[in-house]
């Protein structure tokens, strides 16, 4: 008996249609221009300073390189670095050398892949003096320097040199857009037995930071950066919707970041995440004073999977901000 042969256009049908049904609700990970976002400069001293940076690939091999300079212009560029590979946001970083004392130095990362090349924001950081013996000098660090919305973080440092103990000294503060320049805050403090110093702050947007102290000269340090996360929440309508149901995906973000595009991703089986849905951000009711946005967006679930919903201001006084994971467990 002579078996018929089924068409070749039939068979490719079925498998585009398997293929369509495999990835039918899920939006798969798709190659984009890199993300760059500048961080403090850290190991600051009189001539040297490690340039900070965190570069996400967004699926393809990205290179990135620091520019740096006494003003916007720049001027210098550290060696192209890379290429690094994947999804996940990698922290990178420069040393520079040559540097001249007492002198602020602007500087950014740069991050190239296939897609395009993007500059991160500007930022400062000053040299100090270069040290004589027994002269004073002020060091400071921010820990966590980057907080979400409400949240605080420490500043703290160490004055060393002769007289170091009990020596009043006082934080200021540049926030976004730092055009206007270090301005003392209220926050004062008196330096340990040990020349320690700590304060508590809890910034409403980025922020730079420095302190100085009331020594004979008066001793400035560098500056740190804090980056401030946009706060989103997240919820789903149905934690255990039927198979094929409709779920409404929606939150507040605080700040508010009206017109921003809150990006709905679910984990892949790689662990990875891939956007699915967006959904623009609209003017919530303020609370105590402060803007929100809300977003909302209903999507069909046809399997159990893990998401999250991320939000980036784009406009320099926050920083992206991702809310928590939620589960959906579908059922039959």
């Amino acid at each position: 008996m002579t078996m018929r042969r089924r068409p070749l256009s039939a068979t490719l049908f079925a498998v585009l249609a398997l293929v369509a049904i495999s990835v039918s609700g899920v939006g798969l990970a798709v190659a984009a221009a890199p993300v760059a976002t500048t961080t403090a400069a850290t190991d600051v001293t009189a001539t040297t300073a490690t340039l900070n940076g965190e570069v996400e690939p967004n699926q393809e091999d990205t290179t990135y390189r620091f520019e740096y300079g006494t003003t916007t212009a720049y001027g210098t560029q550290t060696p192209v670095q890379g290429p690094i590979g994947g999804n996940p946001k990698r922290k990178v970083d420069a040393n520079v050398t040559g540097l001249a004392p007492r002198t602020t130095y602007h500087y950014r990362v740069i991050a190239t892949n296939p897609s395009g090349t993007v500059f991160g924001a500007d930022m400062t950081f000053t040299t100090p003096a270069a040290g004589a013996p027994g002269a004073n000098s002020l060091t400071i660090k921010a820990s966590p320097t980057r907080v979400t919305f409400g949240r605080s973080t420490t500043i703290s440092g160490q004055l060393t040199g002769t007289g170091n103990a009990g020596v009043e000294v006082t934080l200021e503060a540049n926030p976004h857009p730092f055009t206007g320049g270090f301005k003392a805050t209220n926050s004062k403090t008196t330096t340990s037995a040990t020349g320690t110093y700590s304060f508590a702050v809890t910034p409403a947007l980025n922020t730079r930071y420095r302190v100085s102290a009331k020594t004979r000269p008066p001793v400035t340090s560098a500056e740190v950066t804090v980056n401030v996360r946009v706060r989103v929440s997240f919820r789903l309508s149905d934690r255990t919707p039927a198979v094929g149901q409709r779920v409404r995906f929606s939150g507040i973000v605080t700040p508010g970041h009206d017109g921003r595009i809150a990006r709905i991703q679910r984990r892949t089986s790689t662990g990875r995440w891939a956007t699915v849905a967006r959904a623009t951000l609209r003017a919530a009711t303020p609370v105590n004073g402060v803007a929100r946005s809300r977003y909302a967006k209903r999507l069909r679930i046809r399997r159990s999977g893990t998401y999250r919903v991320r939000v980036t201001p784009g406009d320099g006084d926050h920083v992206l901000g991702t809310s928590v994971r939620r589960r959906a467990r579908v059922h039959s």
